[in-house]
């Protein structure tokens, strides 16, 4: 759990927001600077017309020197001679300078081409990156269809208006901001052309402050305005929002002995107290048990650093070990829950427990994540677990849910430790349900935790059907 100025994260929840790939063919002005003697030439008859003698007395040069370098000057149509035979700036040149005595810019116009990623809500430029994110854990935002499909002329102004930041933060051609003092102008956007669509992933992080209200969500960086995607968030989360759950979690709470939880709520059980977690915290630190009470998904990496400081000794001691306990099981309910898993860190620690769970020589535990399914033929919703969890979909299995009513998480070691995770909807207070929970070693609690979920994984719902309903790969097959 992260304290800053005494707010706490209580969930972190990953956005996909529409973005799409372009290619941008335009043209642009640059003022140079020119070749030293050409400069100073010009710069001196800029101040006052002279004849050649002058010039050559003025920078020492030779006559043949200084009939070279004038030749040169009137063939590029930048001195002529004046009435009374003095060398004066021609139209041309005279527009080098916009003030007198200052150094001369040439103007170019030049073609160049780009390739960026711009957010189909506020049409920011996201960079140059090749997004590669796939839509995946994670909450879809949506946008105005027309967002979409005028794509492109949203990014031919937009690149227009944004010009001078894109080239700030180093998103167009080196070629383009070689001279220090040079500052390119778009002329004209020549051709947009869509490349491809993908989603751009904004981590929103929930936090509440210390007399458990919630706390305003932060604006994004990357991009102009947030406004318009946080009304969209907004509307997303109205649309997944549950009815309170806190009466049945209470009595879960009270079922496996749970008192501690419970007493982070305040009277009215409608929010949680940063103060009363602090003093739980004080209390667990300086207590025999092991016991650590935490706040917020047990998949953020504050609090999967709970799990490792248990998991890391039972992992090198099996390695050391000669006995073979690579049987013991250790299975992960996943909770039915809206936010649950919408966060690319779930599938690292996913897949970090499955890697850990064998040596090259030996199997160290028997790891099983199990997914909340309606049935053994919910094809729909093992369709999508299937495409969050590759490619470890062989260790993913359907539940049938209400494990526990549903809201809550378990992830139990055999013989090792537990951690109960409660997701519990307080819809008048927090947005977002508000993971809550609790890791042990504690042999009593992981013992008759353990023997819940076994109870649960091993039975049957109504009419006979086993609530494991096998592989997610496998599940509405008939296989």
């Amino acid at each position: 759990m992260t304290t800053l100025e005494n707010t706490a994260i209580y969930h972190e929840i990953d956005f996909l927001l529409p973005a799409q790939r372009f290619n941008i063919n335009f043209s642009y002005i640059t003022q140079k600077g020119l070749p030293f003697v050409r400069e100073f030439v010009l710069r001196l008859i800029h101040l006052a017309p002279m004849s050649m003698s002058q010039v050559a007395t003025f920078f020492g040069f030779s006559r043949k020197e200084v009939q070279e370098a004038i030749d040169d000057l009137v063939e590029r149509g930048e001195l002529t001679l004046s009435e009374n035979g003095r060398l004066i700036l021609t139209e041309k040149s005279s527009g080098y300078f916009t003030e007198l005595g200052e150094v001369p810019r040439l103007s170019l116009l030049r073609d160049s081409t780009a390739c960026l990623s711009f957010d189909l809500a506020t049409f920011s430029c996201l960079g140059k990156d090749n997004f590669s994110e796939k839509w995946k854990a994670g909450l879809s935002i949506k946008v105005d269809d027309e967002n979409s499909s005028c794509s492109q002329t949203h990014v031919e102004k937009q690149f227009q208006r944004q010009f001078h930041e894109i080239l700030q933060k180093g998103f167009l051609s080196r070629s383009l901001t070689q001279d220090e003092k040079d500052s390119p102008n778009v002329y004209t956007v020549n051709s947009v052309n869509k490349i491809k669509q993908m989603p751009v992933r904004l981590l929103v992080q929930f936090k509440v402050d210390e007399d458990g209200r919630n706390v305003e969500r932060e604006d994004f960086e990357r991009l102009k305005s947030s406004d318009y995607v946080h009304e969209q968030i907004s509307l997303e989360l109205d649309r997944l929002a549950r009815p309170s759950n806190f009466g049945e979690i209470a009595k879960i709470m009270i079922e496996i002995g749970d008192g501690e939880t419970l007493k982070l709520f305040d009277s009215k059980g409608s929010s949680v107290s940063l103060q009363f977690f602090e003093d739980l915290a004080k209390l667990e630190a300086n207590s025999q048990k092991k016991r650590t009470t935490f706040i917020g998904p047990i998949y953020s990496s504050a609090n999967w650093e709970l799990v490792q400081k248990h998991l890391a000794p039972i992992i090198k001691a099996r390695r050391e070990s000669k006995a073979d306990i690579g049987q013991a099981p250790f299975l992960w309910v996943a909770p039915s829950d809206p936010y649950w898993g919408k966060s690319s860190n779930l599938q690292v620690r996913v897949s970090e427990l499955l890697e850990k769970a064998s040596t090259k020589d030996k199997k160290l535990y028997s790891p099983t994540v199990y997914l909340p399914v309606s049935g053994s033929d919910d094809q729909r919703t093992a369709r999508q677990w299937k495409r969050e969890f590759e490619p470890n979909t062989d260790k993913v299995r359907g539940l049938i849910e209400g494990f526990l009513g549903g809201s809550v998480e378990v992830l139990h070691f055999e013989g090792e430790f537990v951690v109960v995770i409660y997701h519990i909807s307080l819809r008048d207070s927090y947005p977002v349900s508000f993971p809550l929970g609790f890791i042990s070693a504690e042999k009593d609690v992981v013992t008759s935790v353990g023997r819940l979920v076994k109870a649960y994984v091993e039975g049957t719902s109504g009419f006979e059907q086993p609530n494991d309903c096998g592989l997610i790969s496998k599940i509405g097959r008939g296989e």
